[in-house]
């Protein structure tokens, strides 16, 4: 669930993503995935259908996601961007650095437009300082700009031969707060890495087809049980490789559901299409495990971390095997969850699972043991890792 919050003098309305469930306006395909060659452009035809018995406004356009370590979808990276958190409390008069690199285009020079907000109390407001990044802009001086608890300015540090710019953002608090989100966003898409996040968590996503997509429709107004075709056409650079990705999303007006407090409760349902492009004869899966850790004994738990280190997204399955002293394999553990025994991961994601025993079957007794990790992603052979473990 994505949250969004506006403020329009004293009237603060929440808007929310609501579940798929809720909303009766469906895609059709639910998911796509395309094989293209690159430099090529093909139209394919979709469907949105209305299964209400109420007419429904639909805004359509095209945005970035991805999985969490945790395998939960998140719909709030910007587009052509990166989004960094700071889940911690903030004190008046401190000064911190965000730095990051973006890969310029051929022409050496794009704009840029950024945005922050604080959690508690809240405060948002843009980015001040440099809006163009090109070699022009290096060292130039950021206006000042002032707000009740926090500024943010954007200076470009440096631009390599290469056409690697350097980025660094200086935050300067005005008053305590707590947690600040911070979104920076390109007018094409670009390469972006973080230098130095603050100690938050930097997100990006570098593997983004939302460039190349263009649909028909921008706004649907769709009658009861009404069903219309949605052309979208696809564009595909003249070199690329691999797996890429963005979703398709069909997005409601807000609906105002209640007001607690002077504050307007405002629902906003939206349903995706998640879409998957990739160039044949050039995806190459890979991964390994980096981490094990048995986190609990009754019931038996193993944590297990999988990265993915190839080009495309890969379906996983994963067992944990007990093994005692002796060699013998005394447990045997799948890893489930919502009644699947596999899960999917991206390029260049990592994922952390839990291994639960749920055989019912007594606690180890006291002993040494090894837990071994095996993962199955269709490459040539399993991956594995291991970790021993004493029982007192």
């Amino acid at each position: 669930m994505r949250q969004l919050v506006r403020t329009c003098g004293l009237m603060v309305a929440l808007l929310m993503l609501v579940s798929v469930g809720t909303f009766a306006v469906r895609w059709s395909p639910g998911e796509l995935d395309v094989f293209q060659d690159p430099g090529t452009v093909e139209t394919i035809s979709l469907v949105l259908q209305n299964d209400s018995n109420e007419a429904a406004q639909v805004r359509l356009y095209v945005a970035d996601w991805l999985r969490d370590e945790n395998g939960t979808n998140d719909f709030g990276v910007p587009k052509n961007g990166a989004r960094w958190e700071l889940d911690r409390p903030f004190s008046a008069g401190e000064s911190v650095i965000l730095r990051y690199t973006v890969r310029l285009p051929d022409s050496l020079t794009i704009n840029v437009q950024g945005s922050f907000r604080s959690w508690i109390p809240q405060t948002i407001d843009h980015i001040g300082g440099a809006t163009q990044v090109d070699v022009e802009s290096i060292g130039t001086s950021s206006p000042a700009v002032t707000s009740e608890l926090v500024s943010l300015t954007r200076s470009v540090e440096s631009i390599d031969a290469s056409g690697l710019a350097t980025i660094e953002l200086e935050l300067r608090t005005a008053a305590a707060f707590d947690g600040l989100t911070v979104e920076e966003i390109y007018e094409i898409n670009v390469e972006l890495s973080s230098l130095d996040a603050a100690g938050g968590q930097f997100t990006t996503i570098n593997r983004s087809c939302a460039d190349w997509v263009t649909l028909s429709h921008e706004l649907v107004r769709l009658e009861p049980e009404e069903a219309i075709d949605i052309t979208m056409t696809l564009a595909t650079p003249e070199a690329f490789s691999g797996m890429y990705w963005c979703i398709l999303m069909a997005e409601s007006e807000d609906i105002v559901v209640g007001e607690v407090r002077g504050t307007r409760i405002v629902s906003r349902p939206s349903v995706g299409l998640k879409l998957f492009v990739s160039a044949p004869g050039t995806l190459d899966p890979s991964g390994s495990t980096t981490g094990i850790d048995v986190v609990d004994l009754n019931p038996l738990t193993v944590d297990a971390t999988f990265s993915n280190e190839g080009n495309a997204q890969l379906l996983v399955t994963a067992e944990a095997q007990i093994v005692s002293q002796a060699g013998e394999v005394i447990r045997a553990m799948r890893f489930t969850e919502y009644g699947r025994d596999y899960f999917r991961i991206l390029p260049g994601s990592q994922r952390t699972l839990a291994i639960v025993d749920l055989s019912e079957a007594a606690p180890l007794p006291a002993g040494v043991y090894q837990a071994i990790v095996s993962f199955d992603f269709g490459g040539d052979s399993l991956i594995a890792g291991v970790k021993a473990f004493r029982v007192r």
